[in-house]
């Protein structure tokens, strides 16, 4: 509006001989273009990006939230293991998103993650039709690992993630814990044992906060580590 008034003064100011008409027009033509600069032009990325007070509320909301009813969703297993950790129910949170073991079809999964004072601990089993499947999906899996999407040889050594985790594959079940803290790898696989979802793994990988991973296979927990990388 502003603009628009401006625009009408000039023109009743302005005597429209010859030289004036020009320096008219270019002064129109100044106007017009600063005008259009001020102007952003939105691509589609920027609509679909969320905004930050909306990522901010959903944050709030999920570490807030007074009441939960993601723990009523989560298996008899997993609340056994979330008390045992220490996690109570309003602390517990679906993962409601497909992972790359989804892929594969999985006929059950249980995937959620509790934030607590001092850590953050993430859970996902995937269930499946038989062990071929199972361990198909597992080494799948290693080709196409983590954030960075890395190839994982059985048996190599590095720096996979910031956080301390645990992989594992058993007959038809493929495991995967995380924390931001330190892991305790025999306490962890104790633990799950005494909860009852079993001891008998055919591939356990496991790298700690700050180390690099660790490769181990069988029940009885041999360390397997040919193929190492400094």
């Amino acid at each position: 509006m502003k603009f628009l008034g401006f625009f009408v003064s000039l023109i009743l100011y302005v005597n429209f001989d010859d030289m004036k008409f020009y320096w008219f027009l270019y002064l129109v033509f100044l106007l017009f273009s600063c005008h259009s600069k001020d102007r952003k032009d939105v691509t589609m990325d920027d609509l679909s990006k969320p905004s930050i007070h909306y990522r901010l509320n959903v944050k709030k909301q999920l570490v807030k939230s007074p009441k939960s009813r993601a723990y009523d969703s989560i298996s008899f297993f997993s609340k056994k293991l979330a008390d045992s950790l220490g996690i109570t129910k309003n602390q517990i949170h679906r993962l409601n998103n497909l992972l790359f073991p989804d892929r594969f079809n999985p006929i059950k999964s249980d995937k959620w993650y509790g934030i607590t004072a001092n850590d953050s601990f993430v859970y996902k089993h995937w269930m499946y039709v038989d062990s071929n499947v199972a361990e198909n999906t597992f080494y799948n899996w290693l080709d196409n690992f983590g954030d960075k999407h890395l190839s994982l040889k059985f048996g190599d050594k590095m720096r996979v993630s910031p956080n301390a985790f645990v992989l594992l594959l058993q007959h038809r079940s493929v495991l995967f814990l995380e924390s931001k803290n330190q892991l305790n790898k025999n306490r962890i696989l104790s633990l799950i044992d005494t909860l009852g979802f079993g001891s008998t793994w055919k591939f356990v990988l496991f790298q700690n906060k700050g180390t690099k991973t660790e490769w181990f296979e069988k029940f009885n927990i041999t360390s397997k580590n040919e193929n190492r990388k400094s």
